[in-house]
């Protein structure tokens, strides 16, 4: 996909404001209208230039190497931790996190299978300037990282943990932090980290030349661990852009990608499979929605066999910021795309194809491949706080996020039963 600066900030950093601020007010819209001003409004070079572009022979590999074979588990990955006894009940309650300083916004941005770590953030002095945190159960731990808006966007179940931070006169960087130690990632010098299994493969993206200026374009990256150099990934064919965006326990790797050769500078996303062993990526079809079948699918997590997003379909006759979006959970085994029972947005998904996140009405919200759960605040009354979720353990159980209060965001963790 090519990007200009607003993409590389819509795409690689959280959609909602820092944590200090609340949710906007309609953000499914905000979306959209997003969406729609980006595709009307062409990049200046001296965005391109301030994003920096990479040259593409900083990898081991050569570009659009369709004929190499997707990696296979660098080792055994650990198995689930199970699922306490008993059906879910969906009751749930809030916890405000320890941080290390109360009167900082903070909020969780990632964590683990078992819902045992959380990652996050907190804000600084100046905009853009934000600390990393990781909790592991209730005990805190500030990591220093020299840059400006850095961010953990996973963790693994044995705390390590990957993301991104925007360095000085470079742009933005791949970091991992390993007990307690942010340490770069290796083999590009612009992208990041997007997702890690628990045998310490980890995906993302880097950045490359676009053969039309100003762009820059997105390619898909794999570190077979976080002293590894990065490798690209195949992608369909020459003229394709994506990113990595997920890796299963299995070493299945899920992103999303766009053809880049029809006449546009923007095409919709489509849904990418990397399978252990495989030669060649498999993009899938678009899935069906109510109406017909969606212009475009943003995954947003894997787990489990389970990929989790949002679809849109365009309305004919009107203008794409009309699209209708669903939230819709892909069945990799089967190839099957089931549209799950209420609307959320900017989520996560889990092991049982459960999804996580925000409706219109910004109120944190479970959604499980039956009904939905209204996350309460922390008096314990459902709906009592705005805010959004970011984690969600592949039981169900434990979930992390954000909630707005005394106008300032605060880290939560809700555990459920």
């Amino acid at each position: 996909m090519r990007i200009d600066e607003d993409q590389v900030a819509d795409l690689l950093r959280r959609i909602d404001d820092e944590p200090t601020r609340p949710p906007r007010v309609d953000l499914a819209g905000a979306i959209r209208e997003a969406r729609r001003r980006r595709r009307n409004r062409r990049a200046t070079a001296a965005g391109a230039a301030a994003l920096g572009v990479l040259a593409v022979a900083v990898l081991p590999v050569a570009l659009n190497g369709v004929d190499r074979a997707a990696p296979a588990p660098a080792a055994t990955p650990s198995p689930s931790t199970p699922s306490p006894a008993g059906p879910f009940l969906g009751k749930c309650s809030a916890t405000l996190l320890p941080v290390p300083n109360s009167d900082r916004g903070t909020e969780v941005t990632g964590g683990d299978p078992d819902g045992r770590w959380l990652v996050g953030r907190q804000s600084g002095q100046s905009p853009m300037d934000y600390r990393l945190l990781i909790w592991d159960q209730e005990q805190v731990r500030e990591v220093e990282l020299p840059g400006r808006d850095a961010q953990l966007y996973d963790v693994n179940r044995a705390g390590l943990a990957v993301g991104s931070v925007m360095a000085m006169r470079v742009g933005l960087q791949p970091r991992a932090v390993h007990d307690g130690v942010a340490v770069p990632l290796l083999g590009i010098e612009r992208g990041a980290a997007r997702a890690i299994n628990d045998a310490g493969r980890i995906v993302g993206l880097r950045f490359a030349e676009s053969t039309r200026e100003p762009f820059v374009e997105e390619r898909p990256v794999v570190w077979d661990s976080y002293q590894a150099r990065a490798v690209d990934l195949p992608l369909p064919g020459p003229g394709w852009t994506g990113s990595a965006i997920g890796i299963d326990e299995d070493g299945t790797i899920v992103g999303r990608v766009a053809d880049m050769t029809q006449p546009g500078p923007y095409q919709p996303q489509r849904l990418v499979v990397w399978r252990p062993g495989a030669s060649r990526p498999e993009v899938l079809p678009q899935p069906r929605v109510p109406g017909g079948v969606a212009s475009t699918f943003w995954p947003g997590s894997l787990a489990g066999g389970w990929v989790t997003g949002i679809a849109d379909r365009n309305v004919p006759g009107k203008p794409p910021s009309a699209a209708k979006s669903y939230a819709l959970r892909i069945d990799l085994r089967t190839g099957k795309a089931d549209v799950l029972p209420a609307a959320v947005t900017t989520g996560t998904g889990n092991g049982r194809g459960w999804m996580a996140g925000i409706p219109s009405s910004r109120v944190p919200t479970l959604v499980t491949d039956k009904t939905s759960v209204t996350l309460p605040g922390p008096d314990g009354r459902a709906g009592s706080a705005q805010g959004w979720v970011r984690s969600l353990s592949d039981d169900g159980r434990v979930l992390g996020g954000q909630l707005y209060l005394n106008k300032r965001g605060h880290a939560v963790r809700w555990t459920c039963r």
